[in-house]
């Protein structure tokens, strides 16, 4: 297994000296971001998606709901026993399968390193959406408590890391499928049956990607909805209050007027009769308010 850094100036150099197909070499070379797997001759050769890995950090602790969730890329070739990959920022998958080779793990085919490869790309996935499935179910409980603060911004963030999720996913199950039927009646590359084990477990995750998902659009929705009612709500009482307070205005305004001969001008008692018709007024519209069934 050789590995490469893409950055490092003798990459080319190194690769050139492998005698790989040219168009291995250039995929390996290559600054392509989108998913791709071909077969030449006995050589296949492509572009996986994975995860960074920052140098120094315990893969075991990221997690994809902080956001450790940044794409990259993994450019490899594959012959019937020597694997070659290229990246040109370090990715999380490679570390990890590296770490388990030096704790002694060993493989019986280099195509056999690639599947553990990918294979730690869907045990991340799985993790993190398993990881994004407890954080819905607390979004959840809070939004049938009626606790609703800031679900809505936890909902759009959890929908777009699930889109993350599942745009890589979809990328490879295609790849996958069409390099399966493409070649699985012409050659017997070792590859070919990690292919069909891979595009099953990429189905079954982007499954579970999508359901996630849908769960997010339709809790999102239902805080749409709630938070609406209770807008109404509010809107309500304001109309009620408003409907209330007119006729009083209406009677302060009247007598408000700066004109002679305005009723009740010299009598003793002319502020508690305009009170009382204020009061009167507002008590008149509510009982038309309830007859018309407003407010039941």
């Amino acid at each position: 297994w050789l590995h490469f850094n893409t950055s490092d100036a003798r990459t080319a150099q190194a690769i050139a000296q492998l005698e790989l197909p040219e168009a291995a070499s250039e995929a390996l070379l290559s600054h392509d971001t989108h998913v791709s797997l071909q077969l030449e001759a006995d050589t296949a050769f492509g572009v996986f998606v994975d995860w960074h890995h920052q140098r120094g950090s315990d893969h075991s602790r990221q997690s994809f709901a902080r956001g450790d969730n940044e794409v990259g890329w993994l450019h490899f070739a594959l012959t019937e026993g020597l694997i070659v990959s290229a990246r040109r920022h370090a990715v999380r998958s490679v570390e990890q399968v590296r770490q388990h080779v030096r704790g002694g793990v060993r493989f019986d085919s280099a195509a056999e390193v690639l599947e553990a490869i990918v294979e730690q790309f869907a045990a991340s996935v799985a993790h993190a959406n398993l990881e994004l499935g407890e954080e819905l179910d607390h979004i959840e409980d809070r939004v049938l408590a009626d606790r609703i603060g800031e679900e809505r911004r936890d909902l759009a963030l959890l929908r777009r890391q699930a889109v993350q999720m599942h745009r890589p996913l979809t990328a490879l199950r295609r790849v996958l499928r069409q390099f399966e039927q493409r070649y699985a009646a012409t050659s017997i590359h070792a590859l070919l049956p990690a292919a069909t084990r891979l595009s099953q477990r990429f189905d079954e995750l982007d499954s579970d990607v999508a359901t996630l998902h849908e769960r997010a659009r339709l809790l999102q929705d239902e805080v749409a909805a709630k938070l609406a009612e209770q807008t109404n709500r509010h809107l309500f009482v304001l109309s009620v209050v408003t409907a209330l307070l007119l006729p009083p205005t209406l009677v302060v305004g009247v007598f408000g007027m700066n004109m002679e001969n305005l009723p009740l001008l010299q009598s003793a008692h002319g502020f508690g009769i305009a009170m009382g018709l204020c009061v009167a007024s507002s008590v008149f519209v509510y009982v038309l308010l309830r007859r018309f069934g407003v407010g039941r």
